[in-house]
């Protein structure tokens, strides 16, 4: 059957749109980004990558000098590899791969570049590297920890993820927070949230019990909270105490569980600038607080 010339210009029509959708996607992480933010994502890598040194050239004149310095940098240069192995493990040919789950804060919600929040600068930065390392990302937006602990029971995809990992990041507890604040919103009384975080505390024994029994041997890293409250609360001066006694759940808990490391984030966003840090919403990070959260995620894990 002949094409007319209207079907071929459809068909040309469709194959363009096809060829740019697919480039786009390709695409899309680095060209959403802004260049100020691409050469910040490069400084990062800079900072993790192992450097190199050159040895000198051999002369007659001053030959143990030479030697002397090319030994103190072969030992340096060995003590930066073994570290950063030991460490990442992305120094090896193997594959690793990291699983993050819990709340809007691994989800990437307020990132303006909407380019996955601080796990999407974890995977970019490291992708860069020319490592072997591939994220799954399970954050889900309004989280509690009843609802993760009933996710890790009832989600196979989770579980099967989780069973091959070798790392594990969890963000979870603002939304225990904010519940309460909901609840009893008309009559807020400190005895509330001191209920609130026993139960909490119980919650997260059983997120870390369900992660163990499921994998036994990855490294997880439990960010802690930060105190986002007061953008909506000033009138409550008692929210920096209840999350600073929350992330003291956090920071106990990992030293019950070997392999468990607790990352600090609340001091990131407690400066007097920290207004900047913030999405639209006033609640959730924008690209500069996720920023900081990978940078400093990538602190511990090195």
């Amino acid at each position: 059957m002949k094409m007319t010339k209207k079907r071929w210009l459809i068909l040309i029509s469709s194959i363009l749109i096809i060829i740019i959708a697919v480039f786009s996607i390709l695409q899309l992480p680095y060209f959403q980004l802004s260049s100020e933010q691409r050469e910040r994502e490069e400084a990062l890598r800079e900072q993790i990558t192992p450097e190199s040194t050159e040895n000198e050239e051999d002369t007659e004149d001053g030959s143990e000098e030479v030697m002397g310095d090319v030994d103190e940098q072969e030992n340096e240069e060995l003590a930066v590899d073994e570290s950063f192995e030991n460490t990442f493990e992305f120094a090896s040919e193997e594959d690793v791969d990291i699983v993050a789950l819990g709340d809007s804060l691994t989800q990437g919600v307020g990132d303006d570049t909407n380019q996955g929040g601080y796990v999407g600068i974890l995977d970019r930065t490291l992708q860069a590297l020319d490592t072997n390392v591939h994220f799954d990302n399970f954050g889900k937006r309004g989280n509690r920890s009843d609802q993760l602990l009933t996710r890790l029971e009832e989600e196979p995809e989770l579980t099967n993820a989780l069973e091959e990992a070798d790392i594990i990041i969890i963000t979870i507890g603002a939304n225990d927070i904010m519940q309460v604040l909901k609840e009893n919103i008309m009559d807020l009384e400190i005895s509330y949230f001191n209920d609130e975080q026993s139960f909490y505390e119980e919650r997260l024994s059983g997120i870390f019990d369900k992660l163990r029994s499921i994998n036994a041997d990855a490294s997880i890293y439990l960010l802690g909270i930060f105190n986002p409250f007061k953008n909506y609360f000033e009138d409550i001066p008692e929210l920096d105490q209840i999350v600073a006694d929350w992330n003291t759940i956090g920071r106990e808990m990992v030293n019950q569980y070997e392999g468990s490391t607790f990352v600090p984030i609340d001091d990131l966003f407690d400066e007097d600038d920290s207004a900047n840090l913030f999405s639209d919403d006033n609640f959730h990070p924008n690209y500069d607080g996720y920023y900081l959260m990978a940078e400093r995620i990538l602190e511990y894990f090195n």
